[in-house]
């Protein structure tokens, strides 16, 4: 274990001192000691393609989804009783790929890119197939028959729109209420980003295609339903993703803008426009960037992650966004987080609008038709019943303006968490909501494109800004591949996935701390306390009188003076 130290001043007071390295102090775990403290479990696999985990509470598995398979394993242990469901690309579909002029190793095999909960017993999971999409109906009962097994192409069924032909494009997809949202490129030779809505009793429905101003380049990145009102019938889904910015055209090069859209769920399409083509799709800039001086900033434009965070109130979750440079000169990263209410309100402010191709991109100063573009049928609004219902008018303009003037800005207007000049780049983000002694904690879960994973929280400052302080680097991988996947589990257990497998990760070990107060106190971790014995986790439900823990405005030291702890205190001096 190594402990980093940022350099300080030594004219500082050894009080203040202390409390100055309390905000530089992280702690660095290696790969071999994280498995000799009993803190991390590898499952190595050879697949080689790891594209997501996905946590079944109920039964105690976790579902691997890579290439050419399927895996099942012990939610509690991932080395115990590992299956596997073996899905390859038929033959004849393999031999087509290579015939078209993929490369066999890299492309003409079965991609596994979708894995969502159905139902209580099912699993829907999709694959390239070799560069011919297809997805089936998997039993969770399947994993108890045999440790191997293999899925055969007469089990599966057509994949077109619900899954990339292209393993290497950027994909997004969730299951809300039986029906299948993706986001993907949805043609042989991805030119066609898309969203669709498949599976259940309706028609399926997509964006426009081959529409620059719905979608251009598009690389998607999560989808969300979210409830915005008490109204099911406002309901709406969310997609998360980056494209190129058509109203940035003429900057040279490409310029690449992050976005959120939406979609009302009882959006079925219009009647003589837009027929099984979104009538409420609408989308928004959303902007990371660090303000510079003269008016200057450093965006962080291309979104690589999204976590939602719900808290009590469900109608206002903090989105976590992970974002890095698109500049191959700049090498950073950055956290931003959005209020749910700043989202809504990008979508009900003015439009966008261009008249032709010679025309730079404005706001629309004409009459906006009724109902408003973008809002979804039901009693509230004209009592329309369906978006068939809708005026021509709604319907031509929204096929015509589908972009937002508003941007949606962060919290603090600046980035959260921000990483320039570093060996890595950040690739995946969990949040995990933590009840400390001193109150509630957001820990950031980071992973990396060298293996790592950064755990750290953010404190509120004055005027509304937040302050990270980075607790752990964790190299979960002992070759340093990139994190491509994680998932939390309800036990505390932190899942991540690379090209090398899976790993187990505790998410604290409090006694690593060290031995005295001031050292469990400076560690600042909201999982641990010291209990007047020890540096321990930190049990919500047992209100034990000794417990301290660092806050914000809390002076650790003194704490631990106050418990007669002197002695500890020059202890850690000596550390």
């Amino acid at each position: 274990m190594l402990v980093h130290l940022l350099k300080f001043q030594p004219s500082l007071p050894t009080l203040g001192l202390m409390l100055y390295l309390c905000h530089m102090l992280f702690f660095f775990f290696s790969t071999a000691e994280l498995i000799q403290n009993g803190r991390l479990l590898t499952l190595p696999l050879e697949a080689g393609d790891l594209h997501s985990l996905l946590p079944d509470e109920d039964r105690r598995r976790l579902y691997v989804a890579m290439k050419d398979n399927l895996l099942s394993t012990s939610l509690d242990d991932i080395t115990q009783n590992p299956r596997k469901l073996f899905w390859p690309a038929s033959p004849d579909r393999v031999q087509e790929c290579l015939m078209a002029g993929k490369d066999s190793e890299l492309d003409c095999a079965n991609f596994l890119r979708v894995l969502q909960p159905f139902n209580q017993t099912h699993l829907y999971v999709c694959g390239t197939g070799a560069f011919n999409p297809r997805c089936a109906f998997i039993a969770t009962s399947i994993f108890h028959q045999a440790e191997y097994q293999t899925l055969s192409y007469s089990q599966t069924e057509c994949g077109k729109g619900k899954c990339p032909y292209d393993p290497f494009q950027k994909t997004a997809s969730a299951v809300v209420d039986g029906e299948l949202y993706a986001g993907i490129t949805s043609d042989f030779m991805s030119r066609d980003s898309a969203f669709f809505r498949s599976l259940g009793r309706r028609h399926v429905i997509r964006t426009e295609q081959y529409d620059s101003t719905w979608l251009q380049d598009a690389q998607f990145v999560r989808v969300a339903p979210l409830s915005e009102t008490d109204n099911p019938e406002d309901d709406k889904v969310y997609v998360f993703f980056t494209e190129r910015a058509q109203e940035a055209e003429g900057a040279a090069g490409k310029v690449l803008y992050s976005r959120v859209a939406r979609v009302c769920k009882n959006d079925i399409g219009g009647q003589r426009s837009l027929v099984n083509k979104w009538s409420t799709f609408q989308k928004a800039r959303m902007v990371c960037s660090v303000p510079g001086p003269d008016g200057l900033q450093t965006h962080f434009d291309q979104l690589q992650d999204i976590f939602i965070l719900h808290g009590k109130d469900k109608k206002n979750p903090l989105i976590y966004g992970l974002f890095t440079t698109s500049s191959d000169i700049l090498n950073g990263s950055a956290v931003c987080v959005y209020r749910m209410e700043d989202v809504v309100r990008a979508f009900k402010g003015n439009f966008l609008h261009k008249e032709g191709p010679q025309y730079k991109w404005a706001e629309f100063t004409g009459k906006v038709p009724y109902p408003r573009p973008g809002t979804c049928p039901s009693s509230t609004y004209g009592s329309y019943s369906s978006t068939r219902e809708y005026p021509d008018d709604v319907i031509f303009f929204s096929r015509t303006h589908p972009l937002l003037q508003e941007h949606v800005l962060p919290l603090g207007e600046r980035p959260l968490l921000v990483r320039v000049g570093v060996h890595y780049k950040f690739s995946k983000l969990l949040v995990d909501r933590v009840e400390a002694v001193d109150g509630t904690y957001d820990v950031l879960f980071i992973g990396t494109d060298s293996g790592l994973v950064l755990k750290a929280i953010h404190l509120p400052r004055e005027h509304g800004q937040s302050q990270e302080v980075t607790l752990e680097q964790l190299q979960v991988f002992q070759h340093k591949s990139p994190v491509t996947a994680m998932a939390l589990s309800k036990k505390k257990w932190l899942f991540v996935g690379s090209r090398e497998g899976v790993s187990q990760l505790a998410l604290y070990q409090c006694e690593l701390y060290g031995q005295a107060c001031a050292e469990c106190c400076l560690a600042r971790d909201p999982y641990c306390t010291w209990d007047g014995h020890a540096c321990s986790p930190y049990m919500p439900t047992v209100r034990r009188r000794n417990a301290r823990h660092l806050g914000e405005e809390e002076d650790p030291l003194t704490q631990c003076v106050r418990q007669g702890g002197e002695e500890q205190i020059q202890r850690f001096h000596q550390v």
